[in-house]
């Protein structure tokens, strides 16, 4: 689970936040102790100068206060709203003249009878000033006063105070919120996530990136210092993407360089094969065609089992060009070539398998073009073929199905697309592991062909079977029932021809086989 962050701008924005409330808090009571201490002084100097007035009219004989200036001047005073009470006391402490709330706070007035100094004293819980100041006739103290005063007026100045600082404080951090998050936005965030998004897209693979972006000199610092890093990503990868295509080729060429020793070591296989088969069914089988000539000279007279002898020794011969055509693979030699018209080559080798009940519970479709250009190759080698091609399409459809079998003219352009089925090789000298050597329709060079085609309505051709169908000894075939070698040498001979045998095929619609072989070799 991804771990929750805050965003820069609230991280920022807060820490400023916090860094205003405090400062303000810190001037509100620096400047609110200040206001308070310079109300609080100034109303003290006016009850003194209020007393001092009040002082200097008193009479010798505190009893003539009211008739007097002084007693005139405390009712003037008395209806001032600030003003709370009057008190004067004698010599001797008694009370001799009271105007408004006289609470009795005689300490305060005998210490200042006792000292003859002024003095002042704040009443916190009660929002009052006193103050205290002796009554001196001829040098000597005959009483003390005392003026008490509202703070009232004070307190509600410094209430209003209060309200008008909190209302511009609170104006001042709304408009330092807003231009600090317009600066924060223009010249950090906005950089910062400009190179977030190129840090997204070089995570991508796309090192085209470069950073600009406004700012400070920290700012520019940092996305020069990306751009540094982006170049020096980019031309790793670039080093990274050489070294990885020179191992792909030194892969392939090492594939290929296993591949041609494989095949090396198969073919000596082969030759060992061909070379042991040949010795071993070399003699019974030379015994087998003498012995079918001479039957054949008794037996002239009856033309059925002459029939039968000659077709023992045709499968005889062939038996015998089986194992010639091991040894061949193994160590290729020249076939005889003569003319071949490819209808009536492709016509006797499928009425021939028809005849020994190869083709049971499978329809045969036969179809040939006329005028088609006379080969020159090998008949025997390319019936071998066509009966290797033949045989496999029969055994991939064991329950019976549809064989077609064409004799066309063909432009062979690679790749070859027939539109039915997916082309999956033979095209180039590269295909199946190299089976094919000779040089074959390089680019988009067009070669005039006949063309062989031999399509089933079998199971199709496993995808990861596909490349190794022509590698000798592959087959699927359970044991027994084949060796891996039929399309094997129908590689090397076409290849011999100078023609190409192209596959395709899909999972469940069958395989087709087209052998091209080129006419202009027939023409000289």
């Amino acid at each position: 689970m991804r771990q929750f962050r805050f965003s820069l701008s609230f991280l920022i924005l807060s820490s400023l936040s916090f860094i205003l409330v405090l400062t303000w808090v810190l001037l509100s009571l620096i400047s609110f102790k200040t206001a308070e201490n310079d109300l609080l002084q100034q109303k003290s100097d006016k009850a003194r100068i209020l007393l001092a007035s009040f002082v200097a009219v008193v009479p010798p004989v505190l009893a003539d206060i009211p008739q007097s200036a002084a007693g005139a001047l405390a009712q003037r005073l008395a209806r001032e709203e600030e003003f709370i009470g009057l008190t004067v006391v004698g010599r001797d402490g008694r009370p001799a003249y009271a105007l408004g709330n006289t609470e009795a706070r005689e300490g305060r007035l005998a210490q200042t009878l006792a000292s003859g100094a002024e003095s002042v004293w704040f009443l916190e819980g009660k929002g009052a000033i006193s103050r205290y100041a002796p009554l001196v006739v001829q040098g000597k103290t005959i009483g003390a006063a005392r003026l008490d005063l509202s703070l009232k007026g004070e307190k509600r100045m410094l209430a209003q105070s209060r309200h008008l600082f909190m209302a511009y404080f609170t104006l001042d951090f709304l408009l330092l919120l807003a231009v600090g998050s317009f600066f924060l936005s223009r010249f950090i965030v906005v950089p910062v996530r400009k190179l977030l998004a190129a840090t997204e897209r070089i995570g991508t693979g796309d090192f085209s990136q470069r950073a600009s972006v406004p700012g400070g000199r920290e700012i520019a610092e940092l996305a020069d210092a990306f751009n540094t890093m982006v170049d020096a990503l980019r031309t790793k990868q670039e080093e990274a993407s050489r070294h990885v295509r020179s191992l792909e080729r030194t892969n392939r060429e090492l594939q290929a360089a296993r591949e041609e020793t494989l095949r090396s070591e198969k073919m000596a296989s082969v030759g060992l094969l061909a070379a042991g088969t040949a010795h071993e069914i070399g003699t019974p089988l030379a015994a087998i065609m003498g012995y079918a000539a001479l039957l054949g000279e008794e037996l002239a007279a009856d033309p059925e089992k002459a029939d039968y002898l000659r077709r023992i020794g045709q499968d005889a011969e062939r038996i015998d060009r089986i194992v010639r055509d091991l040894l061949n693979y193994a160590r290729p030699v020249d076939g005889a070539t003569e003319t071949i018209d490819a209808a009536t080559l492709v016509a006797a080798t499928v009425e021939m398998l028809q005849r020994q009940g190869v083709f049971k519970l499978i329809d045969v479709q036969l179809r040939a073009d006329a005028g088609l250009s006379p080969l020159q190759a090998d008949y025997h080698q390319l019936q071998q073929v066509l009966i290797n091609l033949l045989i496999n399409a029969r055994d991939a459809m064991p329950d019976g199905g549809r064989l077609e079998v064409r004799i066309a003219a063909g432009e062979f352009v690679p790749p070859v697309v027939s539109g039915e089925l997916a082309v999956v090789g033979g095209r180039r000298k590269s295909d199946f592991g190299g089976a094919f050597r000779t040089p074959f329709a390089a680019g988009d060079e067009t070669v005039t062909c006949v063309r062989i085609e031999v399509a089933d309505t079998g199971a199709g051709i496993p995808p990861e079977h596909l490349g190794r169908i022509f590698d000798p000894f592959f087959t699927t075939k359970e044991p027994g029932k084949g060796t891996g070698l039929g399309l094997a040498i129908s590689a090397r001979i076409i290849d011999s021809f100078g023609g190409r045998i192209t596959v395709e095929s899909a999972a469940g619609h069958g395989s087709r086989f087209v052998v091209w072989l080129p006419v202009t070799l027939g023409e000289g």
